[in-house]
């Protein structure tokens, strides 16, 4: 009896010892799962840390990644310390969808401009900032001025001149650096694009970032390309004037009158402009009067290229611009009411 009695405890005592394991090794179990969701939950806050980071890069460069943002929009705080905070997937939803919107918007605004816009970036000789260690140049026209190369043009300066340093905004600064104890630099841009477009005010921002407080002279020769939408010319050309007032305030102003095929309402609105500007305009009539028998190029005149290379003028609209002698004639005009102050 006593045999069957030990071999009942000892039996009682391995089921005890049994279940005690049992649960030790579930509850170690437990805080081992519970100390993985732990890291994991840690590394996640690292991760999302991280991205965010990433995301506000990402937005103020406006490289945005829509899959990115729909992944982070539930954060609690998905914040672009520029430009907007949002803590919900809904809001940075409609965020992606203004901005798609507003993208479309300015893709149409854009291709509407594109080709004016890069036709200006041609035509542009070069872009100096004004310094007050210079003596700073900026010379506004058309073809006359400067013209991008083309099938029937070779160079970047003004169009049937024979050579860069013919025309007549070379010869104005060369003139320019014989006169001023400072470096002259010189900044040419090509306005064709305002005189074309049917709402010249909204070209300006295109021009303001070439003058500053330092910009010492400006000279503007414009209003052969223009054909139509004059209505309010007088009214464009002022704000022109104006703007250019207001970004180089201590600049001398010139505006030379039409030297090729003038027209009386072009001329009547630059004359109104400068003088409610109180900028000086300078009559072309010298110009004008040698023009055919003296300062008009030909067809068949020789001029050098960007490419090295001589070229004959083949193009009728090329032939009618000034030769050599008109853009000294014109340098002249402009050099006979230039102040320099030394």
């Amino acid at each position: 009896m006593k045999k069957w009695n030990c071999l009942i405890l000892v039996l009682l005592l391995g089921v005890l010892i049994y279940f005690a394991g049992q649960q030790q090794t579930q509850e170690v179990s437990l805080a081992i799962e519970d100390t993985e969701v732990l890291e994991e939950t840690e590394r996640m806050d690292a991760f999302v840390s991280e991205e965010s980071s990433g995301g506000k890069r990402l937005r103020r460069d406006f490289e945005w990644n829509e899959e990115d943002l729909e992944a982070y929009a539930d954060e609690e705080e998905y914040e672009d310390e520029e430009y907007y905070e949002e803590e919900s997937e809904e809001d940075t939803e409609e965020i992606v969808e203004e901005t798609e919107e507003e993208t479309e918007e300015e893709t149409e605004e854009t291709e509407d401009t594109e080709e004016d816009t890069e036709q200006d970036k041609k035509d542009t000789l070069k872009v100096i900032p004004a310094s007050d260690e210079t003596f700073d140049y900026v010379a506004l026209g058309n073809s006359v001025t400067c013209n991008a190369v083309s099938d029937f043009w070779w160079g970047n300066w003004g169009m049937a001149a024979t050579a860069p340093e013919k025309d007549y905004v070379h010869l104005v600064s060369q003139w320019l650096g014989g006169q001023s104890s400072q470096h002259v630099s010189t900044t040419v841009i090509n306005l064709k694009s305002w005189e074309v477009a049917s709402d010249r005010n909204n070209k300006l921002e295109n021009y303001e970032q070439y003058f500053n407080e330092y910009t010492d002279l400006v000279t503007i020769q414009t209003g052969e390309n223009i054909t139509e939408h004059k209505e309010a010319l007088d009214t464009e050309y002022s704000n022109m004037l104006e703007m250019i007032k207001e970004k180089a305030p201590n600049a001398q102003i010139l505006m030379l009158g039409e030297v090729l095929w003038p027209a009386e309402d072009i001329e009547k609105a630059k004359k109104e402009a400068c003088d409610e500007q109180n900028v000086t305009f300078i009559e072309a009539t010298d110009f004008l009067n040698g023009y055919e028998a003296f300062y008009k190029s030909a067809v068949g005149a020789e001029v050098n290229g960007n490419d090295g290379s001589k070229h004959s003028i083949a193009d009728g609209t090329v032939a009618a611009h000034p030769n050599d002698e008109g853009m000294a004639c014109i340098a002249q005009l402009f050099i006979n009411h230039i102040k320099v102050n030394n």
